[in-house]
Parts: C-alpha cells; sequence; structure tokens
C-alpha cells in the first residue's frame, strides 16, 4: 500500500466504526515484545476474525515464551497487500524490520509518531490492551474467555500488576470488567508477578550481583551481559521486566537496566520515581517511552553503555 499518511486524530468511537471499513489487516506490534504489545495484537486479531474481518498479527521478533500459551494454538492467515494496523508502537522504529510498512491505523498509549492514515492515541492509558478492550466493547464484539485472558495478561504486564504509576482508576475498572468476562485474574497476575522459574531467579542473580549507585544511593544501575546469557544458557527472550528488579528498592530517584542482547548492542530501560521525566534521558540517546519508564538501544558494551546514561541521569538529580 502507498501514499502519504493522513495521521488523522480519532476518538474511540470513531476509531470503533474505522475498524470496520477494511476487510483484513496485518496487525503490527512493537520488536522485543512484553505481554502488552503480544496480547494487544492477538486479542484485536481474534476480535475482529470473530466478526469476519481476517487478521494477521506481525512482529520482528517471536512471542515471547511467557505468552506463547495464549497465541501458540492460534491459526491465522498470510495476507498482503492488505490495509494494516499498528498497536503499541510509538513510531516506525519501533517496528524493526517492518518500519517501512505503511500503516492504515494506529493504536496506542504512547507519546506518538508513527506515520499512520488514523490513529486513536491515548498517553495516559495504562497500557494499550486498556484500549483494544474499550475498542471491542465500543464495537459490540463479544469478549471470549481466550480474549479477556489476552487482554488481563497486557494490562497485568504494562501495570507490573497495578504498581506502575501509570495505574489508573480506568485501569481498575478494566480489570474488574475482564474478570466478569471470565478472566483468570488470579492465575495471570501470580504468573506475571510472582512465579519464577530457577532460571529467571539466576538471571536476577547476575543483575542483583551488578549493582552500582551513584549519586549517593539516588540512582543505581545493573547490568545483564551477552557473557551472562551465554553462561546461563537463557536467550534474550526470557528477559522482560528485568527492571522490576530494581524496581524493588526503596529510596531510588532513578534505576537503570543495560541488558545486552548481542555482543557489542545493548537495550537500556531507565525507571524514575520522584517526578524525573525518563523520557527526557533517554531522549538523549534517541530513546523515548513514557515520563516514569522509558527506553532505547545503542551499540556499545554493557558497561560503556551504563557509564554513560549514568552520567546523563545525574543531570536530573537537584
Amino acid at each position: 500500500m502507498s501514499g502519504q499518511s493522513k495521521n488523522i486524530e480519532l476518538t474511540m468511537t470513531e476509531m470503533a466504526k474505522k475498524l470496520r471499513d477494511y476487510p483484513s489487516y496485518r496487525i503490527y506490534y512493537h520488536k522485543n515484545p512484553d505481554g502488552d504489545a503480544v496480547m494487544s495484537a492477538y486479542a484485536l486479531a481474534c476480535a475482529l476474525q470473530s466478526i469476519g474481518i481476517q487478521c494477521e498479527p506481525v512482529c520482528s521478533d517471536p512471542v515471547p515464551e511467557a505468552y506463547t500459551e495464549f497465541t501458540a494454538n492460534l491459526k491465522f492467515p498470510h495476507l498482503e497487500n492488505t490495509a494494516s494496523i499498528a498497536v503499541d508502537s510509538a513510531d516506525a522504529g519501533r517496528l524493526g524490520k517492518y518500519a517501512a510498512e505503511k500503516i492504515t491505523l494506529c493504536i496506542d498509549h504512547h507519546v506518538n509518531n508513527m506515520e499512520a492514515d488514523y490513529k486513536y492515541v491515548v498517553p495516559e492509558a495504562s497500557s494499550c490492551s486498556e484500549l483494544i478492550y474499550d475498542l471491542i466493547r465500543e464495537m459490540g464484539i463479544p469478549v471470549t474467555k481466550q480474549i479477556a485472558n489476552m487482554l488481563y495478561t497486557g494490562l497485568v504486564s504494562d501495570t507490573q500488576c497495578f504498581r506502575a504509576y501509570s495505574t489508573t482508576s480506568a485501569s481498575l475498572k478494566a480489570a474488574a470488567a475482564l474478570a466478569d468476562e471470565g478472566a483468570e485474574i488470579v492465575r495471570i497476575a501470580r504468573k506475571e508477578a510472582l512465579e519464577k522459574t530457577r532460571e529467571r531467579l539466576a538471571i536476577e542473580q547476575v543483575l542483583l550481583n551488578s549493582f552500582h549507585y551513584t549519586c549517593d544511593g539516588r540512582i543505581l544501575g545493573c547490568m545483564f551481559t551477552w557473557d551472562d546469557l551465554q553462561r546461563i544458557g537463557t536467550d534474550d527472550s526470557r528477559l522482560q521486566g528485568l527492571s522490576q528488579v530494581v524496581d524493588q528498592v526503596r529510596g531510588l530517584e532513578i534505576g537503570i537496566v543495560v541488558r545486552e542482547t548481542r555482543p557489542g548492542h545493548c537495550r537500556i530501560s531507565v525507571r524514575t520515581y520522584t517526578g524525573i521525566d525518563a523520557t527526557k534521558i533517554c531522549a538523549e540517546f534517541g530513546g523515548g517511552g513514557h515520563e516514569e519508564r522509558s527506553g532505547y538501544e545503542i551499540d556499545l558494551a554493557p558497561a560503556e553503555a551504563l557509564e554513560r546514561v549514568e552520567r546523563t541521569a545525574a543531570k536530573y538529580i537537584s
């Protein structure tokens, strides 16, 4: 599909109507996907297919193992020359190898720079799953237990079980409604927030051993290297949510996790806890996200990447 994007902003009701305008979609979600990206894309695909609109969820990277229980047995057609939807993606770069694709509709909860014909963006929403749930209900599509489980998983994932600063009363109302729709709220919350494999405990121990405090303990940085990945015998798809390790440390103003995803290439996550804008820190390296949790990628060894972001973050400590 070709042509210049219109970037027309729609309300929820307008986007719900617009979703019915096309017979099929490729639904793109961001590279290195988290639970919200995967579940919002797959839940939307399942909902639209239930009313005869064909869909194909598409991503640069595989579905992380933690979420394959919801996706492994689903069947979607391969689609070409069709309309497209980008979910949970703030800009084209987040789509990885699909960055050049023409986007018809964009649904997101970040400060959004995606080029699309039509956009429904609510930066104050806790998750994209919350927005997808609202759209599905607005369209009058029945929410099955399968869809409820997906959306609750995405909601719990992005709000860190309702502990993130992005959590609002709307998030809690959506959670309650999804419970009424049949979501397995206890099992999903325990899996997301409590239960850990021995492998995961070993991964988190590496982070604990690398803790590095600066600015009189107001900034905490840590890192997980490619060598650590090889030694433990795991892969990058199992490293989601590592920032929750630093989130547990009381008294921080900024928490930083550096994760080497391949030799010499790192993903950096920045968390802030006292009103400091994490997007400003990450913007200095070409990244972005939310005010209290943002990130970026950089071609550096992890120790150097950590030192640079620590030095940058220190400028925001008053």
